[in-house]
């Protein structure tokens, strides 16, 4: 797929993942990108950095966990630029906690943005893209979609698997309709996601908190140049930290009772908590 004089959309646009990203997308000829995210400040800071390398750009103060926002995100779109051709669900946040002490309240916030975020940005734009018969939905996960590399990030990991399976399920239906899929699964990123992160279920997380067991973290603008080479090369699969990942996939596929096994005994013993 050509990039130059595509129109893209990237939830999560202002920081991270998604700013670099867009700001790829603009570099490699993009017309227009359009940002969706809760951060206005953020938001405006990626607009003129989009509009400096060539790009209109259209901030959209967003929230993916709102079906009314993302309705009036690709209203907003399509009316200001007449089409979409390239749409990443990006947007996330971290929850930590014990699974089975966090409260429903935490379990949905994490959903509802992790998982039917791109559910809502699927039910969106989809329709125009399949209508088009073109186009590409890029939508981001995790190593964490791929295999569970910890017991502290629970429901990070059941968010992101939830991801992996709807997206490998979504190429299916979209690539015979002319519609590419790819799949992010970053390993670490340096991101300001922390910022948003929240621990519940415990009264100290620091009882509850490892250390990440996972390759060094790489810049944001990394996973931005992998996601449009596979978007122009046609590739279902993008990986920050391929050899690692792929590595652990692999032998979880070729035995997960031994994987699994393996991963108890590399990790740290979890507390029993009260």
């Amino acid at each position: 797929m050509e990039l130059g004089g595509s129109v893209a959309v990237v939830t999560g646009g202002a920081s991270g993942i998604g700013r670099g990203t867009a700001l790829e997308l603009a570099r490699r000829g993009a017309r227009a990108v359009a940002l969706a995210d809760l951060h206005d400040e953020r938001l405006a800071e990626t607009a003129a950095a989009l509009e400096a390398l060539g790009a209109a750009a259209l901030p959209v103060h967003c929230d993916v966990a709102s079906d009314a926002d993302v309705e009036r995100l690709r209203d907003e779109v399509l009316g200001a630029f007449g089409q979409v051709d390239v749409v990443m669900n990006n947007a996330g946040v971290a929850l930590l906690g014990p699974p089975d002490t966090l409260s429903m309240e935490e379990w949905n916030w994490i959903l509802q943005i992790n998982l039917y975020g791109v559910i809502r940005g699927v039910r969106a734009f989809v329709p125009h893209l399949r209508h088009q018969g073109r186009g590409w939905v890029v939508n981001t996960a995790s190593v964490a979609g791929l295999y569970a590399y910890a017991w502290d990030t629970i429901p990070y990991i059941t968010a992101k698997f939830g991801v992996a399976g709807l997206t490998e399920a979504l190429a299916l239906y979209l690539r015979p309709l002319g519609v590419g899929v790819s799949l992010l699964c970053p390993g670490l990123v340096s991101s300001n996601m922390a910022d948003t992160a929240r621990i519940g279920g415990v009264d100290d997380p620091s009882v509850w908190l490892q250390g990440m067991p996972l390759s060094e973290p790489v810049p944001p603008d990394v996973p931005g140049r992998l996601v449009c080479d596979a978007i122009e090369q046609e590739r279902f699969l993008v990986l920050t930290h391929p050899e690692s990942t792929r590595e652990r996939v692999a032998r979880r596929g070729e035995d997960p009772d031994a994987f699994v096994t393996e991963q108890i005994e590399r990790l740290p013993t979890p507390p029993n908590l009260p």
